[in-house]
């Protein structure tokens, strides 16, 4: 190994010289486990969940049962290939084995199915391919991961709460606000103000209409759920703030019967019992949820009357003392049960809950509004806090975080009252650390349970860990100085502590959630920032079709029992009736009552018209890759790109190694479409994690472990690149290293973890720019972004400079294919490969030849093993598009030179040698599908055939027998690709039609030609024809379709002039001239240049990556030369060229042959002699004997980002390859093609990795005259699809000034852009033959002055002899005008007016 570099063999025909700094044995994970992992969790654990969870569904009257035994997930019904070519979905039919049981007979009945499969039908799930989409309709598409804000608590100075309408409540304060996955925000607030009676702890929520904000006390609330007012007390250690709130409501003993609602039914009760009404019937009365308040009230009624016959009596007796004792007692427990009823009642009145819920959950006898109080807020149903949610509560309300530099009150000591930490202790790190430990082993002397004498836990469904949650309270308690300098300033701290709570929220949960936000006036807490990542999270695939199908999954149930309760009725008076219930009951079927309808309508609308579903980016394996990677913040209950918030669209600290700081969209949805870092996962929670290196006490250890951003927060971490002994120990005595948001020098032993690899900061898209941390970051996201445009090349080649992530995002791209076991290649060709493993058992594959991706470029797949090869689980088994051997190769290494050239390429122009064209270095092949579709009318069935009526032979001549164009027929524009005749309805014929009868005969009167013909720029080679018909079995067409015919048409598009091309560091421009291989400028050994691109396109762009590629790139060129010669002088064998180059075995032993006669033939004293004696054009002859040529044999380099070459690499490279670089400095004097002159000065040559972008000037020209103008701007629309003109942007208009076309610029800045009258009447003169008046004032100048006088500028416009013109009454002086010129101006303008119509949108710039 040297010491700068080492080689890295990635597979048999792939390695690089790689000059990563940094070893370490870190792997990769698999790039697409977080979408597949995904999808694998919904099919094989929460859709059993799903479909299982409302079952089993009882009638009212417990008549019937619906009761589900399992679900069935079939077999796919088509396989992947045939799904794409009909159009169809890849998907298995979902079954249910579901019973209907009659409770009062035992009779069971199950569905009846024809299938194998036995159950009810409930839909088919589309199943997700192994390249991580999903095919439906026949095209493949991709459910994009959604970044929302994760459920939880936050501390926050300003909320919301969303009412109805649109309207808003804005709150302000100390606030926590508890936000859950499923129920509605709640708010624990606490005002800034220094009114003693308005500093009450309030808790403010959404009523469930949604039109109005409930506000009530916390201390009520806490009451509502059974607390008694001493246990209030004892917890928050009469803290004067709980005091204050408890002092404020009217919720105590004194003031209970005061409310208007109790007052009267005391009253009422007492009126009733002094009646002489019996108690059965008094407590009977009302509503089944009001009768426990009822009967409270009653018991102290009698309790407080038989008190007061024993004071009247006047018994001094012990008995009756003890019985005034023992009333007393429970007249005290009976006030505190009203005062919970109560305030239970009060709370769910302000929020809007309805009873009903009540019904099913609760027995009608233990029905009260406490009991709706704890299922509201404590049942998952109606409040979920979900994993995620339960994590953050858990976060943040620990005790230990809120505890860092306050000063003890109190002693802390553990079970076994051993000393801890001293009162009076400043809390270090290390002390809560401590604190921490012993809490999560439960071995604390804070931890508490306080059992609720007056809880709730009659469910009818409730399991043990939830009659804990309802009947006791979990917490740790500490007390600090709320002043360190004032030692009278204690206060308690109430923490959620180590305990095992379940999703839902609980009564722990919100005590401690009051003790933060009264916390936070003492400074004990922190404010959260909202954009931190710790307290975001994302939706994956599983979780989106989860909460689409509840829905579906909720009204099933709704409908199920409904008809259930129809069935269930009572038998009537009336024997019709009767009769009707009975036979109704004895028609009764499990398909019948289970209507799974909803269940079809949602999966079919989720996966055809969802938001967050997209077409997968099929342009090339990058693409497709960071497609899958990408997240979104818009989509259902997101981000709006109109939101005014950026700081939703920065950077965050928090996104280091999970969220790529560089690669985003430009224009609108730049911030809010973003894409996964390269070694980031997405945990159980939907958390994303990143991974580090273990640091133990200065030692960098192999050990990886993977944090979320809030456990980043705790720790100390430092970069990767840190100077390390043999041993891995830091050498250094102060490293940099971070915490948190901000970076300082630390003791290496200080450091609790270090950086995997600097790589894990950007995405896959931007690990592949070489040098990236010399280029801007502007250009550097153009980089990554215009990457994911490349167009895959016939033959594209690896990039010589590259970072070593090049095979690692082919391998997981999903464009390849993979080796799912160990074998040896028993048999492969063009079309397939067979496996035999080690088993012998055989595998055959069949490779994906030329198919149309959804960009329409093409798909094809070519073997890189060969027979006898051994392959192992994993390895790559064939090259995609934009692949070499396996290897992402986005395009082609071109000799670059940076100079003018003739003006050709003025500022981001490139100008290009023919040699690319004609050795089609960039050409690319595109393939459309045409479609046609033969349909049985009302007039009779359409024909596909040969004879069609009125077509031209010639238009025909490639049809078969039967009317379809035959394979491999270069079809030209209105040729037929499939003739097809419909019938014609009862119509008169027009002189023309009845001309042709008499000639043709009679199928002319029948029947008109419907043939599908090659559109206009549709020309190609028909490379495959696809015919269905109904009469296949295994073909499913749509109603009245009796066959489907798909041809598919080859476009081989070379490079031209008006394509666009770029390199990999935002450098782009477009093709302005093609120049014959002998006129391009040449170096002094002949060697002429491919692309010449503009040099001051360089500095002002800060994209100083570029020229270190071009310089390292020239290295790999002339090293790949030398190499070459350096294996076969020294006999290393032709594997070596297999090895180093990616040759076959075949081409390498004929070229190794080759060079040794080479040898042979100049008869070298030396390896030196050997390479001064090699001419450039012999070596070149060698080549092309074998159709190689210098792009087959380029020496590969690997220079990872952040951590590759440096200065110093750099120098020692190009000497390696006999380039001086302090002489030359990496430039070169180059000669004129033309003239053989020499340039002025040193021009900088190298070779830099090219790419032709997918747009093509064959698809952006168009014919365009009056066109559709923009209705607020006036300027023509952009672009191809809406008949746009030509928009020119500042560049361009740059370019127009340089060469001094300034009546061009004039024109195009008037007439033919926002100059509404001078484009009007430049019509009118061409109409009329005229003389073209010159242009006019455009209306974007018009607007500029307004602008300018709106801002108080005094503004005069005057024309050449001085006199101040009026804008608004402008007039060209060349135009004179008349009445009857303005009524034809008035007739164009309504005409131009019309076809505006068409356009309502306003359309931004297409990119160019």
């Amino acid at each position: 190994m040297h010491n700068n570099f080492y080689n890295h063999q990635y597979s048999k025909k792939v390695s690089r010289r790689d000059y990563s700094k940094i070893k370490t044995n870190f792997e990769w994970p698999d790039l697409l486990e977080t979408q597949k992992g995904s999808f694998n969790k919904f099919i094989n654990e929460e859709l059993k969940k799903l479909v299982e969870g409302i079952f089993p569904i009882e009638s009212p009257q417990n008549k019937y049962t619906i009761k589900i035994n399992k679900i069935d997930l079939g077999k796919p019904r088509k396989s992947e290939e045939l799904c794409r070519d009909e159009s169809k979905t890849y998907d298995a039919p979902l079954y249910a084995d579901l019973e209907l049981i009659n409770n009062e007979t035992g009779e069971v009945k199950k569905a009846k199915s024809s299938n194998s499969s036995k159950g009810v039908f409930f839909g088919n799930i589309p199943l997700m391919t192994d390249k991580g989409t999903f095919i439906v309709n026949g095209i493949e598409k991709f459910v994009i991961a959604q970044i929302i804000r994760s459920p939880g608590m936050y501390v926050l100075n300003k909320s919301q709460i969303k009412l109805n309408n649109s309207r808003k409540r804005i709150i302000q304060g100390n606030i926590c606000e508890l936000l859950p996955y499923k129920g509605s925000l709640m708010l624990v607030y606490v005002p800034t103000t220094n009114k003693e009676q308005d500093r009450v702890i309030q808790i403010i929520a959404r009523n469930s209409s949604g039109e109005t904000v409930a506000m009530f006390l916390a201390t009520t609330l806490l009451k509502g759920y059974g607390l008694s007012e001493d246990e209030i007390k004892e917890i928050y250690s009469n803290e004067p703030l709980i005091i204050n709130t408890l002092n404020q409501e009217k919720y105590n003993v004194n003031e209970i019967l005061t409310f208007n609602d109790t007052q009267a039914l005391y009253r009422e009760l007492s009126n009733e019992k002094q009646s002489g009404e019996s108690q059965d019937v008094i407590l009977h009365k009302g509503a089944y949820i009001e009768r426990k308040l009822r009967r409270l009230i009653y018991e102290l009624i009698c309790l407080e009357e038989e008190n007061g016959i024993l004071k009247e009596t006047k018994n001094d007796s012990q008995d009756a003392i003890k019985k005034i004792k023992a009333n007393n007692e429970k007249i005290k427990d009976l006030y505190t049960q009203i005062i919970t009823e109560k305030a239970a009642k009060d709370v769910s009145a302000e929020l809007g809950l309805n009873p009903k819920s009540l019904e099913n959950n609760v027995k009608d006898d233990k029905m009260c509004f406490q009991a709706l109080l704890n299922l509201h807020l404590f049942n998952s149903r109606y409040y979920d806090l979900s994993s995620a949610g339960r994590y953050k509560l858990n976060h943040k309300l620990k005790l230990s975080d809120r505890l860092y530099q306050k000063i003890l009150a109190e002693d802390i000591f553990d079970v076994n009252d051993n000393l801890l930490i001293a009162k009076g202790t400043l809390l270090s790190k290390e002390h809560i650390d401590i604190i921490k430990n012993k809490s999560v082993a439960k071995q604390l002397k804070l931890n508490k349970k306080l059992k609720i004498q007056n809880s709730f836990i009659d469910f009818n469904e409730i399991n043990e860990q939830e009659k804990n949650q309802f009947s006791s309270i979990y917490y740790e308690k500490i007390k600090v100085l709320a002043d360190n300098d004032n030692e009278n300033s204690e206060m308690s701290i109430v923490g959620l502590g180590s305990f095992d709570f379940s999703n839902t929220l609980t009564i722990s949960d919100m005590i401690t959630t009051i003790s933060y936000a009264y916390n936070l006036q003492n400074d004990i807490g922190s404010f959260d920032d909202i954009d931190h990542l710790g307290n975001k999270r994302l939706k994956l695939i599983h979780e989106q079709l989860r909460n689409r199908l509840q829905t579906a999954m909720l009204r099933i149930e709704k409908s199920v029992q409904e008809k259930l309760a129809i069935c269930d009725g009572n038998n009537t008076d009336n024997p019709e009736e009767d009769e009707a219930i009975e036979k109704r009951r004895s028609n009764l079927t499990v398909k019948s009552v289970v209507n799974t309808k909803p269940f079809q309508i949602i999966l079919k609308d989720f996966f055809n018209s969802y938001q967050l579903i997209q077409f997968i980016d099929q342009q090339n394996p990058l693409s497709e890759l960071t497609n899958k990677r990408r997240v979104s913040a818009m989509g259902p209950g997101g981000i709006s790109r109109e939101d005014p918030n950026l700081d939703i669209r920065d950077v965050h600290y928090s996104h280091y190694g999970r969220i790529c700081p560089i690669e985003t969209p430009e224009g609108m949805n730049i911030g809010l479409i973003v894409s996964l870092a390269s070694f980031s996962k997405v945990d159980e929670n939907g958390f994303i994690s990143t991974p580090y290196r273990v640091v133990k006490d200065g030692v960098v250890t192999d050990e990886i472990k993977w944090l979320t951003p809030l456990q980043d927060d705790n720790y100390i971490i430092g970069e990767s690149n840190l100077k390390l002994d043999e041993n891995n120990k830091i050498l250094d005595e102060r490293v940099v290293a971070r915490y948190r948001g901000s970076s300082n020098l630390y003791e290496p032993t200080l450091l609790d973890y270090v950086d995997v690899l600097p790589k894990q900061v950007v995405s896959v898209a931007a690990s592949v720019i070489p040098f990236l941390e010399n280029d801007d970051a502007n250009r550097a996201l153009m980089g990554a972004n215009m990457q994911r445009q490349a167009v895959p090349l016939v033959k594209p080649y690896a990039p010589w400079v590259g970072t070593g992530s090049e095979y690692k995002i082919a391998h997981d791209s999903g464009m390849g294919m993979i080796s799912n076991f160990n074998g040896t290649v028993k048999e492969v060709d063009g079309t397939k490969i067979t496996i035999e493993d080690e088993n012998g058992k055989e595998h055959t594959k069949s490779f994906v030849k030329f198919r149309k991706s959804n960009q329409n470029t093409c798909i094809n797949q070519t073997p890189i093993v060969e027979k006898g090869e051994k392959v192992q689980v994993g390895d790559s088994l064939c090259s995609g598009p934009a692949m070499q051997n396996g290897e992402l190769s986005l395009g082609c290494n071109a000799l670059v030179g940076f100079t003018t050239w003739n003006g050709y390429n003025f500022e981001d122009a490139i100008v290009l040698s023919k040699r690319l064209v004609q050795d089609d270095t960039y050409t690319s092949i595109h393939v459309d599908e045409y479609t046609l579709q033969c349909l049985s009318t009302k007039n009779g069935d359409e024909e596909i055939t040969r004879d069609m009526p009125n077509v031209a032979d010639s238009a025909k001549r490639f049809l078969d027998p039967n009317g379809i164009i035959m394979v491999g027929a270069d079809v030209k524009e209105g040729d037929v690709l499939v003739g097809k005749i419909t019938p014609r309805g009862q119509v008169d014929l027009s002189p023309e039609e009845k001309l042709l009868q008499s000639i043709f005969g009679d199928k002319t009167k029948k029947f008109k030609d419907s043939s599908l013909k090659v559109p206009h720029g549709g020309e190609g080679i028909v490379a495959a024809v696809k015919r269905f018909t109904n009469s296949d079995e295994s073909t499913d067409l749509g109603d009245d379709v009796i066959e489907v015919v798909k041809v598919y048409v080859v476009q081989k598009r070379k490079i031209q002039v008006g394509d666009k091309m770029a390199g990999r560091h935002g450098n782009k421009g477009i093709v302005s001239n093609i120049v014959a291989i002998e006129d391009m400028p040449y170096l002094d050994d002949g060697t002429p240049l491919d692309i010449l691109l503009n040099p001051l396109g360089v500095p002002s762009r800060m994209n100083i990556g570029q020229i270190l590629e071009i310089h390292l790139g020239l290295a790999a060129r002339e090293l790949g030369k030398k190499e070459l010669l350096k294996y076969v002088y020294e006999n290393q064998g032709a594997s070596k060229f297999v090895e180093v180059y990616g040759l076959r075995e075949t081409i390498a032993n004929a070229l190794y042959n080759e060079i040794n006669h080479l040898i042979d033939s100049i008869k070298p004293e030396s390896y030196d002699d050997l390479l001064v004696k090699t001419k450039t054009s012999d070596l070149l002859i060698t080549l092309n004997k074998l159709g190689l040529s210098f792009d087959d044999i380029g020496y590969k380099i690997a220079t990872p980002v952040f951590e590759g070459v440096n200065n110093k690499d750099l120098n020692e490279i190009m000497l390696e390859a006999g380039i001086d670089p302090i002489k030359t400095k990496g430039k070169f004097k180059l000669r004129d093609g033309k003239t053989g002159e020499y340039f002025d000065g040193d021009i900088a040559v190298g070779v830099m990795y090219m790419l032709k972008l997918d747009h093509m000037v064959d698809d952006k020209i168009h014919a365009r005259s009056v066109g559709p103008y923009s209705k607020i701007t006036q300027q023509p629309l952009g672009g191809k699809s809406q008949n746009g003109g030509q928009r020119f942007g500042e560049m361009e208009v740059w370019a127009l000034e340089a060469y001094g076309a300034a009546h061009n610029l004039h024109e195009i800045l008037t007439i033919k852009s926002d100059d509404v009258r001078g484009r009007n009447l430049t019509y009118s003169s061409i109409i009329k033959g005229k003389e073209i008046p010159s242009g006019g004032i455009p209306e974007s100048f018009k607007l500029l002055t307004k602008q300018l006088q709106g801002l108080g500028i005094y503004l005069e416009v005057i024309d050449k002899n001085n006199n101040e013109v009026d804008m608004n009454k402008y007039i060209s002086h060349e135009v004179h005008d008349d009445v009857n010129e303005l009524e034809e101006l008035n007739t164009l303008s309504k005409a131009l007016a019309q076809e505006e119509m068409n356009f309502d949108d306003e359309y931004e710039d297409e990119a160019f």
